[in-house]
């Protein structure tokens, strides 16, 4: 393997790792807030359950009820 297709490769590897775990959230101002850490899901719950129930935004930093 080339030594430019190994060093695309580690770039692209290294993004993913370290972008992961991160939620970027966009306010209806406009600003932008990237955060680390996935929400937490109610596993108790159907896949059907989740999707009927939409999309939920969060404010950062405050614990959902």
């Amino acid at each position: 393997m080339p030594r430019i297709h190994r060093a695309l490769l580690l770039a692209t590897l290294l993004l993913f790792a370290t972008t992961g775990g991160c939620t970027t959230y966009t306010w209806p101002d406009g600003s932008r807030e990237t955060v680390w850490g996935v929400p937490a899901e109610d596993e108790t719950r159907t896949r059907e359950e989740r999707q009927a129930e939409g999309v939920r935004y969060r404010v950062p930093g405050e614990l959902p009820e």
